[in-house]
């Protein structure tokens, strides 16, 4: 495996591009976002965690629930999503990606030299993803205008962390 996926689910689910069955909020629509990002990482050949709010749960301490390709963890009754986050992110090794459309946690993740993904974003590869799953294909993808891409001049070259995380997207 190359990397780790964190993925803050409570945020991907409100999103609302992801096609679950069940209510989002209810275990079952937890399992089933669960196994679509399982499938997902298990094919991009990355960790999968998956990071719920826990609050009003009742529970005093974090607690870790195994599914077949990943974790899922809940924060405790005091804590947040992105407050587990950040701790799992403090120490996290090079390849780390993390999904969430919280801005403040978006804001201190790059500092830390992690890159963070939109949930819109991510959504949409996810639901390609979904498809080419139902389809029994890769779906193919076209640049917009239909040609190739625009070549850049030396002016125009992305700065080094943006190339960076590019490159790390790219495994998305």
């Amino acid at each position: 495996m190359s990397g780790n996926l964190i993925v803050d689910g409570h945020n991907l689910v409100l999103s609302g591009e992801i096609p679950l069955g069940a209510a989002p909020s209810s275990p079952e629509g937890r399992g089933e976002l669960c196994a679509l990002l399982s499938a997902y990482a298990r094919e991009k050949g990355l960790r999968l965690t998956v990071v719920f709010d826990g609050r009003g749960s009742g529970n005093s301490e974090r607690t870790r629930q195994a599914f077949k390709g990943g974790t899922a963890l809940y924060s405790s009754r005091s804590e947040t999503a992105d407050d587990v986050i950040r701790d799992i992110t403090r120490n996290a090794s090079a390849g780390t990606i993390v999904v969430t459309s919280d801005r403040g946690l978006a804001g201190t993740l790059p500092s830390r030299k992690i890159p963070v993904v939109s949930c819109g974003e991510f959504s949409s590869r996810l639901y390609d993803f979904w498809l080419a799953g139902l389809k029994g294909g890769p779906v193919d993808e076209e640049h917009p205008s239909g040609g190739s891409p625009q070549k850049k001049g030396e002016g125009h070259k992305p700065k080094k962390q943006e190339r960076k995380r590019d490159r790390l997207l790219r495994k998305l």
